[in-house]
């Protein structure tokens, strides 16, 4: 849905911001909104009106697209869309965040699938210059050690990545396991992005992970325009 007013220039360089309804989802698309035309994405449609509402003011061109990070197929049509209105040179990833009451696989699957889902969509259509940004959330002190099988599973069998880490999880005490998926989640997501991370620099492009509380920052400083 395109903000009524703001017509899509295609030359535009353009912003993709997953979980935009969220505050740091929002915060980061008020600052890519100054350079970019940015695309307003999460999985619950009437919190996405409400951010894209938000986020409208004059000058700032921006549309929202539903979108299920959890969903290959979704993300990639996405990310199809947001080329369509011009070169796509920014992504931030924050449609990743998790409640404490959600069930470990819920964490794994919103974490880890998002994740993969994200980066292969971003990799789709990337170009030179291209920075993907995933907002993490700020690693424990002490992760889990992943066995290196287990990073095999990201492009050849997601779900049975899903399985595997939540099933991990659920080894803990029930009321501890919501926090066992939680540290396994980030214990993979460090590992996978700095081996996807060599896989964008080969292309010219690059990928960051920050904790959720730095994105504004990155946003601010660091996400200029691509030659």
């Amino acid at each position: 849905m395109a903000r009524p007013g703001n017509e899509v220039d295609v030359t535009h360089r353009v912003a993709v911001v997953t979980g935009g309804a969220s505050e740091t989802g929002l915060a980061a698309a008020r600052l890519l909104a100054r350079d970019h035309h940015v695309v307003l994405s999460d999985a619950r449609g009437e919190r996405l009106v409400r951010a894209l509402d938000r986020l409208d003011s004059p000058g700032v061109s921006a549309e929202s697209i539903v979108a299920d990070v959890t969903d290959l197929r979704s993300v990639e049509a996405l990310m199809l869309a947001a080329r369509e209105a011009g070169p796509v040179v920014s992504v931030v990833h924050a449609g990743g965040t998790t409640d404490s009451a959600d069930s470990p696989e819920a964490i794994v699957r919103a974490r880890v699938l998002g994740t993969i889902n994200v980066t292969a969509a971003t990799l789709a259509v990337a170009g030179l210059g291209t920075t993907l940004v995933h907002a993490s959330s700020a690693a424990a002190t002490a992760l889990p050690v992943l066995p290196r099988w287990v990073f095999r599973l990201a492009p050849a069998d997601p779900e049975g990545l899903v399985a595997t880490l939540t099933r991990l999880a659920t080894l803990c005490p029930a009321r501890r396991a919501p926090a066992a998926a939680h540290a396994i989640s980030s214990s993979f997501l460090l590992g996978y992005t700095a081996r996807m991370g060599e896989v964008f620099d080969s292309c010219g492009a690059r990928l960051r992970s920050t904790p959720a509380e730095s994105v504004v920052e990155l946003c601010r400083h660091d996400l200029v325009p691509a030659a």
